[in-house]
């Protein structure tokens, strides 16, 4: 029995899920976002903010060979080194164009992990699409966290509104109580002048009769 396991086995053998997760996340890092089931988005999210927790850690110049190893394992990339001549280009262009364009570790650690210094978690978002025409599956986009996107403003402006309603509440009833409150003086201060003054009149009342 499956006790406590909270990972989506996704209808897929071990190894093919891990090989098609690591898939996901490698296009996520080269095209900056994936359109995907969204089953797949929400397994593949866990393995993308690990991988941003390695490139934060690995931003030390004593550390980053090291990250930079444990991340390719980590997905499953093997380093090319040798790029033979093919079709008329010599391998020194096809090795700059596939660090530039392919080599998702240096994209990882040089063009998004800086940007997500001052964020702890949450690096990526998922957006739903709507279901697939033809089996109806959910659809999602799996994209990163932008720069001026704040988690508190940005992301949960639900929060923020109750929030604010819930202040405002307050606000109010404090008004009201104060006001009841000061009205319930002024109703003791009338009712004790008009005890006050009915005793003055019953005290002259009493004055006239003795000196009647």
């Amino acid at each position: 029995m499956r006790h406590r396991i909270r990972k989506a086995k996704l209808g897929r053998t071990t190894e093919h899920r891990k090989r098609m997760l690591n898939n996901l996340v490698c296009s996520l890092i080269k095209h900056r976002r994936v359109k995907t089931t969204l089953a797949k988005a929400k397994a593949a999210r866990v393995v993308a903010d690990k991988m941003i927790t390695i490139g934060k850690k690995g931003q030390e110049d004593a550390m980053s060979s090291h990250y930079r190893r444990l991340m390719a394992s980590r997905l499953q990339q093997d380093r090319k080194r040798f790029f033979p001549k093919k079709n008329g280009v010599s391998g020194k262009a096809q090795r700059a164009y596939w660090r530039e364009n392919e080599d998702v570790v240096r994209i990882l650690f040089d063009e998004i992990a800086p940007g997500f210094e001052d964020r702890n978690g949450g690096y990526t978002r998922v957006i739903k699409l709507g279901r697939r025409q033809g089996d109806a599956a959910e659809m999602a986009i799996l994209e990163w966290v932008s720069e001026g996107d704040s988690p508190e403003e940005a992301d949960k402006p639900a929060k923020t509104e109750k929030k604010a309603k819930a202040a405002a509440q307050e606000a109010k009833s404090e008004d009201q109580a104060k006001a009841e409150e000061a009205t319930t003086e002024e109703e003791a201060t009338t009712e004790e002048e008009a005890t006050t003054e009915e005793e003055a009149a019953e005290k002259s009342e009493e004055d006239e009769k003795k000196a009647e």
